[in-house]
């Protein structure tokens, strides 16, 4: 008869051990899926970031270029009105005209 006993008491223990196995293994995947969220919560801050970084950027590129738009036809235009046909210098105030 305690061999019964015996084989209820080691099917509890391993009832036992087989519940604290699940129960450990519960809690680490709620960790890992914790952690995961964590970092799927900070990729997506990260991205917004970068996306507004990026709008930014391309403001300032927009911005650059019509300067330089602006500049390259000032520039033209300041050589075409510092030299004349016959290739004396012009009145236009340009840098034959200007004094030092």
């Amino acid at each position: 008869m305690s061999g019964g006993r015996k084989r209820s008491t080691t099917a509890s223990k391993e009832e036992d051990d087989y519940s604290l196995k699940r129960q450990r293994n519960n809690e680490a995947v709620n960790r890992t899926r914790q952690k995961k969220r964590q970092e799927e919560s900070q990729t997506a801050e990260r991205v917004e970031e970068l996306r507004t970084e990026n709008e930014q950027l391309e403001r300032k590129v927009e911005s650059l270029q019509k300067e330089l738009s602006f500049l390259k036809e000032m520039f033209v235009a300041y050589a075409k009105g510092g030299k004349k046909e016959d290739g004396a210098p012009s009145s236009s105030g340009g840098p034959s005209t200007r004094s030092k």
